[in-house]
């Protein structure tokens, strides 16, 4: 007698999903300001052992501590920010998603249009826009870590009771089918749309670029 293959319903993927984003901040935490807070404390003890034989080497190493610090604060300020992004509640997914990819622009240093009808995300409920918007950061991230793309256009569409939500790169592409499982946050995003009860697929193909595009319906 063989034992029966374990049910997964949407339970199973929404704990699948809390458990990934724990983890995903666990990464970024050790990632991003542990090792920061280590290097500053290295630093510290240098400083001490500086302070009398060479002091002006000391002050230096001191202001390189002092904007080390401030990474690391404003680091910790965004990861706070990604546990619950105010913006979306506030001026709904449309407007936050244009705000976050301001930002990702600078700091990427490449160009990020948004392309929508501003009042359709009104037709979401604000549980569903912050999931829209967790999709969102998700595949832009994705973007910015393998495509070594110069421009992104993302899209919000709403029509026939259906969302349409595209993120488009002019990258170095991929083969989808030769992707291993897991790779590129698919699972997790594929999970999210299912969640919402509407359906994930990737275009790409070598030196073409990748469209990822999630259709959720109204209901």
């Amino acid at each position: 007698m063989t034992d029966k293959l374990p049910i997964y319903d949407s339970i199973d993927h929404a704990i699948r999903l809390v458990e990934e984003e724990r983890r995903r901040i666990a990464r970024d935490l050790h990632d991003g300001p542990a090792q920061a807070l280590t290097n500053l404390s290295m630093r510290l003890n240098l400083i001490q052992r500086l302070l009398i034989s060479r002091p002006e080497l000391a002050n230096r190493e001191i202001d390189k501590v002092n904007h080390g610090i401030l990474q690391a604060v404003n680091e910790i300020r965004r990861l706070i920010y990604d546990l619950r992004p105010m913006a979306v509640d506030e001026v709904g997914v449309i407007s936050a998603t244009r705000e976050l990819c301001q930002r990702f622009a600078r700091e990427w240093n490449c160009r990020i249009q948004v392309e929508s009808d501003d009042a359709a995300y009104l037709r979401l409920s604000p549980a569903k826009q912050v999931i829209v918007y967790r999709m969102v950061t998700e595949m832009l991230h994705n973007v910015h870590k393998h495509a070594g793309a110069s421009q992104i256009q993302v899209k919000f569409v709403y029509a026939n009771d259906t969302w349409r939500i595209s993120v488009s790169d002019n990258g170095i592409g991929f083969r989808p089918a030769d992707v291993p499982s897991g790779c590129y946050g698919l699972i997790g995003l594929r999970e999210r749309a299912e969640l919402l009860g509407g359906t994930l697929s990737v275009d790409s193909a070598d030196s073409r670029g990748t469209t990822v595009t999630v259709n959720i319906p109204q209901a």
